[in-house]
């Protein structure tokens, strides 16, 4: 299995019971021995098998599998724990979702889409000093390593910066530096 299959496998799930259906092959699949024969890790397929299990409606299902999927083997770009985030968010369970943020955040990750994944999140629920505190570190984070040398790190900053000027909007926050540039940006 491949992450192409996984797509298409999701794709032809129409209804909860034919999700429910691809996340328990998924979950077996993660589990068994034949999974050092895939091309995925079982932390992916257990993340999309809670892709598949939040899709049928069942949020709770959803973050037993991506808690699962935090303890397997295999990295899920960006981070693992950001379904996990997302699912616990789901479910309403905000302490929970604020601990893996906090471990997340500790460890100060370098992809851009970490505090993309977390913020985006924390903007639908709602949060939005929480969604402002996340693409802010994210732009920082992305700037620095812009300028170390990390030309890569320009799209992560870009997105980032919309989104956070975005949520500044709806905080009613004045324009700063980063606002000023994703409004004067040509590709805005």
């Amino acid at each position: 299995m491949t992450e192409n299959d996984l797509e298409k496998l999701y794709a032809r799930a129409r209804s909860p019971e034919e999700h429910r259906t691809a996340a328990a092959q998924l979950a077996t699949l993660a589990e068994g021995e034949h999974s050092l024969d895939v091309d995925v890790s079982p932390a992916a397929l257990l993340v999309s098998a809670g892709e598949h299990l939040s899709a049928a409606g069942d949020q709770e299902a959803a973050v037993e599998m991506f808690r699962r999927a935090a303890s397997s083997r295999g990295h899920v770009p960006p981070d693992v724990r950001c379904y996990l985030h997302h699912g616990l968010l789901e479910v309403g369970d905000l302490d929970a979702a604020h601990q893996v943020a906090e471990e997340l955040r500790r460890e100060g990750p370098v992809d851009g889409d970490v505090y993309l994944f977390i913020g985006e999140d924390y903007e639908l629920a709602d949060d939005l000093r929480e969604a402002h505190r996340w693409f802010t570190r994210g732009v920082f984070r992305s700037v620095k390593r812009i300028e170390d040398g990390d030309d890569d790190a320009a799209e992560n900053a870009v997105g980032l910066m919309m989104a956070r000027s975005r949520v500044r909007r709806s905080l009613g926050l004045p324009l700063d530096e980063y606002d000023e540039l994703v409004i004067t940006s040509p590709d805005t």
